[in-house]
């Protein structure tokens, strides 16, 4: 990850890397989710407690930075950049999971059909899609396409704060629909304003920075807290404990996730496909395994195996494929 030039922030970097980890820790059940031994549905529920929220903050903290603070892009060029950095992905992947899921619908939890109406809703409807998934990157396209509306917002600080409370509001009362992910714009939108609000006013750097151990305890108890009061207080616990663990990280465990960080966007794509291919395997060859070394098998898959095909790819000198796997542009090799 690169902010302003080539110079690398390396708690961002860490930071990432904890979160696709927890992504794909949350798509490793084996069976249907908490339906596993405790420790499976424990880890579970903690990913999906605070984790698609947090990549979603840091996009928000990254937009700022990359085209609000010092940018002078169009509203045009991030428009196209963003799709092709996005959706042009996302169609591909959803493609594979069509294939995938006709190929062999008896291995598939859920079925679809090529029918041109089904194939229509399930774009219409990304939570519908035969790559679910897909859904964050709409809702992640649709706050890049909101531009205009954050410059206006956070010109001032009564208009963000502002902003802040009216989103948190939209938090509780979304749009009832899912036709283009907009009930998951209105529950998301609140971390990628709050992404921007800690980039504008530094509090990373101010605050969180200061002291990591503080923020990491201040986190544990807001999300206790939240197990009791609102989902949105342990969302918001989970994200400040994992920005004082990345921070710590920072000082003492520089390299923390180094073997993958740099591509949790491709893990993000990838890494569904590979942890399915171990979920077939489970059922029809690896039933006598022990159920945490299967487990462990499936994460290690989901992160590696969108790694080394990224890697491959990299170093390919042929822009397109790079672009459907979402790296920006082949590696020049010597």
């Amino acid at each position: 990850m690169t902010v302003q030039g080539d110079k690398r922030i390396n708690w961002l970097l860490i930071l990432q890397g904890w979160a696709m980890l927890w992504v794909v820790i949350g798509h490793s059940p084996l069976g249907e989710p908490c339906t596993g031994p405790l420790w499976e549905t424990v880890l579970y529920r903690f990913a999906y407690s605070f984790h698609m929220p947090l990549f979603m903050l840091v996009s928000g903290w990254l937009f700022y930075r990359t085209r609000l603070a010092v940018s002078r892009w169009s509203y045009g060029a991030v428009l196209r950049d963003k799709a092709l950095r996005i959706l042009l992905p996302g169609l591909v992947f959803s493609l594979v999971a069509y294939a995938l899921k006709i190929a062999f619908p008896g291995e598939m939890s859920r079925q679809v059909s090529l029918t041109a109406a089904d194939v229509l809703h399930s774009y219409l409807f990304p939570y519908d899609n035969p790559l679910r998934e897909l859904w964050f990157l709409v809702t992640l396209f649709w706050m890049f396409a909101l531009l205009p509306l954050w410059r206006v917002t956070l010109r001032c600080k009564w208009g963000m704060w502002l902003s802040v409370a009216l989103l948190v509001a939209l938090w509780f009362f979304p749009l009832r629909t899912g036709l283009l992910c907009l009930d998951r714009v209105c529950t998301h939108a609140i971390w990628f304003y709050l992404g921007m609000v800690i980039s504008r006013e530094e509090y990373v750097e101010r605050a969180f920075s200061v002291r990591p151990w503080l923020t990491v305890l201040i986190g544990v108890a807001i999300y206790a807290i939240g197990i009791y009061t609102l989902p949105i207080v342990t969302t918001a616990g989970g994200i400040l404990l994992s920005f004082g663990l990345a921070l710590l990280a920072d000082r003492f465990l520089p390299r923390l996730f180094f073997s993958f960080r740099d591509y949790t966007y491709q893990i993000f794509l990838m890494g569904i496909f590979a942890q399915m291919l171990v979920k077939i395997l489970y059922r029809h060859a690896l039933g006598s395994w022990p159920y945490l070394i299967v487990w462990l098998l499936c994460v290690a898959v989901g992160l590696y195996i969108p790694v080394l095909i990224a890697r491959l790819v990299e170093r390919i000198p042929f822009r397109p494929l790079a672009l459907c796997l979402g790296l920006r542009a082949p590696k020049k090799t010597k």
